[in-house]
């Protein structure tokens, strides 16, 4: 008759069930390669016009940059650490027959020092490396001047649209030319174009894929950002329709708020605006359900 310490003792080289360690993550990669087939086969494919949307402003090659940068960084110790994780796995499983305990380390210096000051350095070094394009894109006093080929559009955040609104030929706000959209945004190609933020109610984002440019959108604050769309022989953007996109959870509805930004040629874009002045049904800022709230400021945030 076995004793209750024998019992116990051959129980050691099964973790209960009977499965081996490695058999759970063969079934996980079989799932993972099973899963990927299927949605191959439907015709699925996440990734078929790349990672990143389709780049079109003039600091977007810049970010994208960085993004790989990075990308190379975290994804060389991801597999890294995979990896070893896997080995040691492997080599310090327990082998048939034992029935001790596995042995614990409990404090190694150099290892702590290395995996706190290695990881410190390297985030270090990336913060200093991205300073420029960072500042570039969101230090007004690093935006290109606003000078007479400079293009403004006050843009207001709300449950669940955006309303677009640029002054007339004029060139004045607030005045009886002045142009308001909603959900569709027109911009020229070529040349700054400065937005000036404000949201009616909640925090917003106001999200240009394409661009890269993202900027929360803070109650009771008007913050200024800009970018510049490209045309030439190898980005064909004027006459195309590109995203806009709410990324910031906002309400029920959130994933409704979208609008689309139309990138027109200077002689388009002019007749566009003077179409708008003969069709919109009002005039000035105050006659406007939506920008009626925009909040006159003498300071723009950045």
């Amino acid at each position: 008759m076995s004793s209750p310490q024998d019992t116990q003792s051959g129980s050691g080289e099964s973790n209960g069930s009977g499965a081996r360690p490695g058999t759970v993550l063969i079934g996980f990669l079989v799932l993972f390669c099973g899963m990927s087939l299927i949605l191959f086969q439907a015709g699925i494919r996440p990734f078929k016009d790349g990672v990143l949307p389709e780049a079109i402003s003039t600091y977007a090659d810049d970010i994208d940059m960085l993004f790989w940068v990075i990308m190379a960084i975290t994804g060389f110790f991801f597999v890294l650490t995979q990896v070893l994780l896997v080995y040691f796995c492997v080599k310090y499983r327990a082998k048939e027959g034992e029935t001790g305990k596995a042995s614990h380390m409990h404090g190694h210096h150099g290892l702590e020092l290395a995996w706190t000051f290695i990881p410190a350095l390297i985030l270090f070094a990336i913060a200093v490396f991205q300073t420029g394009t960072w500042g570039d894109v969101k230090f007004n006093n690093k935006f290109p001047e606003k000078d007479e080929t400079a293009y403004e559009v006050r843009v207001m955040g709300l449950q669940f649209d955006w309303v677009f609104w640029i002054p007339g030929p004029d060139g004045k706000w607030d005045t009886d030319d002045d142009v308001a959209t909603k959900n569709e945004l027109y911009v020229p190609a070529n040349r700054p174009v400065f937005v000036y933020l404000q949201t009616k109610d909640v925090l917003h984002s106001f999200w240009l894929p394409n661009v890269r440019l993202k900027q929360d959108l803070v109650p009771g604050r008007t913050i200024r950002q800009w970018f510049q769309i490209e045309n030439n022989e190898n980005r064909h953007t004027v006459g195309r329709t590109f995203q806009i996109v709410c990324a910031e959870l906002c309400g029920n509805s959130h994933t409704s708020m979208g609008a689309k930004m139309h990138v027109r040629s200077e002689d388009d874009l002019a007749a566009w605006i003077a179409k708008q002045n003969e069709t919109q049904p009002w005039r000035g800022k105050s006659r406007h359900m939506d920008l009626k709230y925009w909040r006159e400021t003498s300071t723009e945030s950045e």
